[in-house]
């Protein structure tokens, strides 16, 4: 018997439950089955990284307090244990107007409830040191000569870029807004998973949304106008924009290094184009 499945009997001991693996990828594990003890279906993350199982701990206990139920440390393994819910995708294919404002209003709530109330990982070196850390973990990898060919543009925009993203505030990032994170439970639309969670500006959290998913100038403005309601925001320069895009394009690829089903295709490629192409900003 292997540490998970003894992890598992001892879940499911602990919990009077049945829990079976339906998702094991890279690190992390997610289980299902109905609890004798809480008299429920449980959903349970068990985590390989200790940030990502405190992130979703934290955010869960102030953002959804009605389903979380409890934690476990094991070993090396982080276990969170949430209500499990009948959750409906939604459809990136048909998103309306309406929805875009919806879509905004929902993660400038998610910022307001969670900053400052939680406890995240918070980088607190330069954007140039948090790049270059990233940039070293791709070196020996099939990425490194587009990568090199980008940074040396970058590496010229940094200076200012980074004296912008000093001033700007900070707030508990969702880390993965997108719409495979949103979902529809009892008629309303909520976030899920919130692993990625993390201290950083709002516009991290519309980098790959925009990017990817809400190409059309009218919805992005519409989901501008609904953030925008709910709180304050304001563009940040082309220059930092191009930056942050860049980050964002590294930390994908650093995530395909251990997920090699590369659940985001060529979406990094594609950021590193649109910033050789002067394109690594927001069209509005």
């Amino acid at each position: 018997m292997d540490g998970i499945d003894f992890l598992i009997e001892f879940l499911n001991d602990y919990y009077k439950a049945k829990l079976k693996n339906i998702h094991d990828i890279a690190g992390n594990v997610h289980l299902s089955g109905y609890s004798e003890l809480y008299k429920k279906d449980l959903f349970v993350k068990i985590f390989s990284n200790k940030d990502m199982f405190y992130a979703e701990q934290h955010v869960n206990q102030v953002y959804y307090p009605e389903i979380y139920l409890d934690s476990v440390i094991f070993e090396d393994n982080y276990v969170v244990v949430l209500k499990d819910r009948q959750l409906e995708d939604t459809d990136k294919k048909k998103i309306s107007k309406e929805q875009a404002y919806l879509y905004g209003n929902l993660l400038a709530d998610f910022h307001n409830k969670l900053t400052g109330n939680v406890s995240v990982y918070e980088d607190k070196s330069s954007l140039g040191e948090q790049i270059d850390t990233l940039v070293k973990t791709l070196q020996n990898t099939e990425y490194i000569d587009d990568i090199n060919a980008v940074n040396k543009t970058i590496k010229e925009r940094l200076e200012k870029a980074q004296l912008e993203y000093e001033l700007l505030p900070r707030v508990v990032l969702h880390g993965d807004f997108s719409i495979r994170n949103i979902k529809k439970y009892q008629d309303q639309v909520i976030l899920i998973d919130f692993e990625r969670s993390r201290i950083g500006v709002a516009y991290q959290d519309f980098v790959k949304f925009f990017f990817n998913e809400v190409k059309d100038l009218d919805l992005r403005n519409a989901f501008l106008k609904g953030y925008r309601e709910n709180r304050p925001f304001e563009i940040p320069s082309e220059t930092l924009q191009s930056v942050l895009l860049f980050k964002t394009a590294l930390e994908i690829l650093n995530f395909h290094l251990s997920h090699p089903e590369k659940k985001f295709g060529r979406m990094a490629d594609d950021m590193l184009v649109a910033i050789r192409e002067d394109k690594g900003f927001l069209e509005l």
